[in-house]
């Protein structure tokens, strides 16, 4: 009887490592091409993810920022038709997130972007590739990617406009990699 509740465990210890630890699949309400928009329309990421240069998340395209391309009845695609709908309510494109860190971790994506001027496809894959949203993550990212982008990347060592720059300013330590830097 005992190896019996010992079999029990194991299997919903595996279960359970599995749930939390396998990303489920995500389905996006709008099938969203970033290799049209990217390749046709030469769109840069931060034209849609706008608020990656200034905040800590990049944030999910606002359904107004969709419509000031695709108000207009040019294009009667059955994905542009919900946008339209989502417009007319009112409402926002309920976008699911893909990429989620652990909340102990700290990733200020307008750091990144505009600092490090890190490309986004370094931790995002390459989504300009993609006809349709990500059901996952492309990249599953761990503590040691980040150590290693961190410990390659320099700081400048003065400004344009000739004032000292971090290093400089930190005593020449360098602070990219310091743990309270990211882990929260």
């Amino acid at each position: 009887m005992k190896w019996l509740a010992v079999c029990a465990g194991v299997v919903v210890a595996l279960l359970t490592w599995g749930f939390w630890w396998v990303e489920p699949a995500v389905k996006q309400p709008i099938e969203y091409p970033h290799k049209t928009h990217v390749e046709k329309l030469k769109l840069a990421c931060t034209s849609c993810h706008q608020r990656a240069e200034k905040d800590a998340v990049a944030g999910r395209p606002p359904t107004a920022l969709c419509l000031a391309c695709h108000s207009g009845g040019e294009t009667e695609s059955d994905e542009v038709k919900k946008i339209r709908a989502f417009g007319e309510k009112g409402e926002e494109i309920p976008w699911k997130r893909v990429w989620r860190l652990p909340p102990h971790v700290f990733f200020p994506h307008g750091t990144h972007v505009v600092v490090a001027k890190l490309p986004c496809q370094t931790c995002h894959g390459a989504m300009e590739t993609l006809d349709r949203p990500p059901a996952r993550p492309l990249r599953t990212l761990t503590m040691n990617d980040c150590i290693g982008c961190h410990e390659q990347w320099k700081w400048p060592e003065a400004t344009k406009e000739g004032r000292p720059g971090p290093v400089s300013v930190a005593g020449g330590r360098r602070i990219a990699t310091d743990c309270n830097a990211c882990h929260r």
